[in-house]
């Protein structure tokens, strides 16, 4: 197997929330497989992990987490799942893998993924071991930089196919909304990869849309209005956090177009305007044609087509309708926020 070949089976990371973004002020083994009071066994040698790509499972993911990760943050994560798993739809195999802040810990953490990874596909050769060990960002980039980040892994390259959440200690911190937030931010990537069936990373990333304004706008509209709709959340709360993320509108350059803004420095423009396009469109739609219709059809159409079958225009088109709603006041901009 080429050294290229080995690279490619280190997933495709996106990382999300890896900046201190909040708004708001709210002993495990090492690769424990941890009991989370789920409903369905996760042993590894079930049929749980031979579903096929793209298919809803009853099966539950695994959880592990890095020996200073307390047990309630966990189950923190896993509530996250099981609220947006029953909402989306529950996808697999999944895994996730929680980092506290000590470094050392998340190099142990960091052995036993490489382990498991060889246990669970024995396709894979001690050449990927070496790689997997020394990959590009590891456990202990995500203590350093918080943060969260889905890895799916769904390649030619190997056997065994599987999502891989990670979540981070801080940026945002457990303690805060944000991160419950982000775990159903990033429990949507699995439902918007689960629906690519391309094994080739540059069909997968022209499929996901290569700047963050869709993907990460569409999983984000969707966390945070799932949140909205929780017990006790206040009224108010989803107004709030769309009347902030619209202020990005004022970091836009002269004739710069949010979409065009890749991930990087000013990554959060493209996000936080993103999340308002599709609010957009599932204001001028309806929910079900974003959150099913659209993907249900991305395989067989491609994405342009996938677009204008279900939003009644071509993308194009609604980003310059978008473009004039851009240009309201705030007060207007919120009637469309449910």
């Amino acid at each position: 197997m080429s050294h290229a070949a080995i690279r490619s089976l280190i997933p495709l990371l996106i990382a999300c929330h890896s900046t201190p973004a909040s708004k708001d002020d709210p002993d495990d083994d090492v690769g424990q497989d941890t009991d989370t009071d789920t409903d369905t066994d996760t042993d590894t040698d079930t049929d749980c992990n031979l579903g096929e790509w793209g298919e809803e499972t009853e099966c539950t993911p695994e959880f592990f987490a890095a020996s200073d990760v307390p047990q309630d943050q966990i189950d923190l994560i896993d509530q996250g799942y099981q609220t947006a798993s029953s909402a989306w739809g529950n996808f697999g195999p999944l895994e996730y893998w929680i980092v506290g802040n000590d470094e050392a810990a998340a190099e142990d953490l960091d052995a036993h993924y490489c382990d498991v990874r060889m246990e669970k596909d024995p396709s894979l050769t001690s050449e990927f071991e070496m790689y997997c060990l020394d990959r590009e960002y590891s456990f202990v980039d995500y203590v350093r930089d918080g943060g969260a980040g889905l890895s799916p892994q769904h390649s030619d390259y190997a056997e065994y196919d599987f999502f891989m959440i990670t979540h981070a200690s801080k940026y945002p911190f457990p303690h805060e909304t944000d991160y419950t937030v982000v775990a159903y931010h990033e429990y949507f990537h699995v439902v918007q990869f689960a629906h690519i069936d391309s094994r080739d990373h540059d069909e997968q990333r022209r499929l996901m849309v290569e700047h963050p304004w869709w993907s990460e706008g569409g999983a984000e509209y969707m966390a945070q209005l799932l949140y909205s709709r929780q017990p006790g959340v206040d009224a108010t709360y989803l107004k709030e956090q769309m009347s902030w993320k619209m202020q990005t509108k004022s970091l836009l350059e002269e004739g710069e177009r949010f979409t065009e803004i890749p991930y990087g420095e000013r990554a959060q423009i493209g996000y936080s305007l993103g999340t308002w396009f599709i609010a957009y469109l599932i204001h001028q739609t309806d929910e079900e044609s974003y959150s099913i219709h659209f993907f249900d059809d991305l395989n067989s159409l491609g994405w342009e087509a996938a677009f204008a079958t279900n939003f009644g225009a071509s993308s194009e088109e609604m980003l310059d309708n978008f473009e004039d709603f851009l240009q309201l006041p705030i007060e207007e901009q919120l009637e469309i926020i449910p």
